[in-house]
């Protein structure tokens, strides 16, 4: 079972449409991954249904969309989530996710900062090495960043 509640089994069933995606892509075969991808959003419609908006759920969504301002919202979305119900591990995992995408992905420094903040303070709850390594990587990309900015002025 999910930390916020998706049964195992289901979970399982997201798992296996997330390899299908993954290794469609990686062997090249476009259409396949694409219609993994729509099978596993379909999927999460169906479990978001069946309970509701869990911060799993909506940031597992923000890994198969295409646009940027897309994956910004459903990870904001899995982050308010996590805060609302107290969600210790989502509110890490997803403190992660916007770190690294607003520091790789938008490349806003600024946000970039704010999310990498908001996740080391959040590992002072719950610490999980996995993203503890994370944040000490995204410290790493963000002081690259600053020194690009500062350059560039």
């Amino acid at each position: 079972m999910t930390p916020d509640g998706v049964s195992t089994e289901d979970w399982d069933r997201v798992h296996e449409l997330a390899l299908q995606v993954v290794n469609s892509s990686a062997e090249g075969d476009g259409p396949a991954s694409d219609a993994a991808s729509l099978r596993l959003r379909e999927l999460l419609d169906d479990l978001q249904e069946k309970y509701g908006p869990l911060p799993s759920l909506l940031a597992t969504r923000a890994d198969y969309v295409e646009r940027p301002e897309d994956r910004e919202y459903w990870l904001l979305a899995a982050y308010q989530q996590a805060h609302d119900r107290g969600d210790d591990k989502n509110l890490v995992w997803t403190a992660a996710s916007l770190a690294a995408f607003q520091l790789e992905e938008a490349l806003d420094v600024t946000k970039g900062a704010q999310w990498l903040n908001a996740l080391e303070g959040h590992l002072q709850a719950f610490p999980d090495p996995a993203e503890a390594n994370e944040a000490v990587r995204l410290r790493g990309v963000l002081d690259t960043l600053t020194k690009q900015c500062v350059a560039d002025e």
